[in-house]
């Protein structure tokens, strides 16, 4: 159930120069990325980097493609601040 994007943590770092970023997927707030699920509780989700260095969207505990009614090709956008 996790969404993995195309951004890798080196785009990630290249684009951001110091600034903090906003995940959003279709349009849904997901929140700054985490580095490890247990930093939210059971049922809320978050971004992060995966095993493949790509940033993510997941739902802890849950499937974060049902929660969002995403698939391929579902946008994800960033805003940095």
């Amino acid at each position: 159930g996790n969404l993995v994007s195309n951004v890798s943590r080196a785009d990630w770092a290249r684009l951001a120069m110091g600034r903090q970023g906003l995940v959003f997927i279709a349009g849904q707030l997901v929140g700054e990325p985490v580095s490890t699920y247990a930093e939210v509780a059971r049922g809320e989700p978050c971004a992060l980097f995966g095993s493949t260095d790509h940033l993510e969207v997941a739902l802890r505990d849950g499937n974060a493609a049902e929660r969002f009614t995403a698939r391929a090709g579902t946008p994800v956008t960033v805003v940095w601040r």
